[in-house]
C-alpha cells in the first residue's frame, strides 16, 4: 500500500507530457550553444590581438626628458613675454594720465577710476611719493611705477646703473590743501597729510553724529586723534559752521536728543522736564539749568535753535 502512493507520486512527479518534454528539448539546445560560445571567445579574442614589447634605451629617456624640460620653459617663457606686453611700462604724469593708459600700466579698473575721480575733485600730486596715498594702490605696483614717474616743474637728475635710468627729484615743499571739513567726501579726506581709510571713516561718523563742526577743535573728540595727527590735520581743512544741523531743542524728542554726542540721559532728561512744566526754552534757560558746564555750553550753544 505504502509503495503504491510512493510510486504513484513519483510518477505524477516526473511525469511529463509531449508539450513539455519538447520544451526541455530546447531549453537544452540553447545552453549548450550559449556554453560553446562562452568557451570559443578566448580562442577569438588571442587570435585577433597582439602585444608589443617596445624596448627603451637609456639614451631615449634622456632625450625624452630633455624635450619635456624644454617644452616648460618655452611655456614659462611665453607666459612672462605676455605678461610684460598686457602691463606696458612707460614714463607717465599721474596728474594727466588718462584711466585706459593706467590700466596698460598695471592699475586696476577700479584703481584708475578712483585716480581720475581724485583728480576731478581738485586733488594733485606734487611729487612721485604722493601717488602712495591713491587707496588700493599697492607698495609692490607702487615700486614697479616710481621710476616712471614724471612731474613736470620739478628739477631733475639722472642716476644711471646696470639696470635701469632712474629719475632722482629733488625734494619740493609740500603744498597744503585745506579742505572744507563739513562739505568734504571720503575721498578728499582721506588724501589729507596724515590721514588715512581708519581716520577718514572715524571723522565722517562723527561728523554724522554731530550735525557738522563748528570748530577745529572738536577733531580732537575723534577716537583716536593724537596731538602730533591734530597738528598735522587742523592746518589742512576749514569749518563752515553755517552748514551745521541744528538741534529744534523745543521740539525733539527725549530719544532723539540723547543719541547727540554732547548730551546724556541727565541732561536731555532736564531739558524734557523744563518744557514740560514752563513751555519753550531759551539759550539763557539752558544755561540756567545747571547740567551744563561752561565748556560743554560753548559746544553745544551753536547747535540748538529756538
Amino acid at each position: 500500500m505504502v509503495f503504491q502512493k510512493i510510486k504513484s507520486f513519483l510518477f505524477n512527479f516526473f511525469h511529463f507530457n509531449k508539450q513539455e518534454r519538447n520544451g526541455i528539448l530546447v531549453l537544452c539546445i540553447l545552453i549548450f550553444v550559449l556554453g560553446a560560445f562562452r568557451l570559443l571567445i578566448p580562442l577569438v579574442n588571442s587570435t585577433e590581438q597582439t602585444v608589443q614589447f617596445i624596448t627603451i634605451q637609456p639614451s631615449a629617456i634622456d632625450t625624452l626628458a630633455e624635450k619635456a624640460n624644454k617644452s616648460t620653459s618655452e611655456l614659462i617663457n611665453t607666459t612672462l613675454q605676455q605678461t610684460q606686453k598686457s602691463n606696458q611700462l612707460f614714463v607717465f604724469n599721474p596728474n594727466t594720465i588718462s584711466q585706459s593708459d593706467a590700466v596698460k600700466l598695471g592699475f586696476t579698473q577700479k584703481l584708475s577710476t578712483t585716480l581720475v575721480k581724485f583728480r576731478e575733485k581738485g586733488g594733485k600730486f606734487y611729487k612721485p611719493e604722493d601717488l602712495k596715498k591713491l587707496y588700493g594702490l599697492s607698495n609692490a605696483l607702487y615700486e614697479n611705477l616710481e621710476p616712471y614717474i614724471l612731474i613736470p616743474n620739478q628739477q631733475k637728475e639722472y642716476k644711471t646703473d646696470s639696470v635701469h635710468t632712474k629719475p632722482i627729484f629733488e625734494k619740493k615743499k609740500y603744498t597744503k590743501t585745506l579742505v572744507e571739513l563739513n562739505s568734504a567726501d571720503s575721498l578728499s579726506i582721506v588724501y589729507l597729510k596724515g590721514i588715512g581709510p581708519g581716520f577718514t571713516k572715524r571723522i565722517m561718523k562723527y561728523r554724522t553724529m554731530l550735525g557738522g563742526f563748528h570748530s577745529v577743535n572738536q577733531l580732537k573728540e575723534v577716537y583716536g586723534m593724537t596731538d602730533s595727527t591734530y597738528a598735522v590735520l587742523s592746518s589742512q581743512i576749514t569749518i563752515d559752521a553755517s552748514s551745521i544741523s541744528k538741534i529744534p531743542i523745543n521740539a525733539i524728542d527725549f530719544n532723539s536728543l540723547r543719541k547727540h554726542p554732547y548730551f546724556n540721559f541727565q541732561s536731555a532728561q532736564a531739558i524734557i522736564n523744563y518744557r514740560f512744566k514752563h513751555g519753550k526754552l531759551s539759550e539763557a534757560n539752558i544755561k540756567e539749568l545747571g547740567v551744563f558746564s561752561d565748556e560743554k555750553l560753548r559746544l553745544i550753544l551753536p547747535y540748538l535753535s529756538y
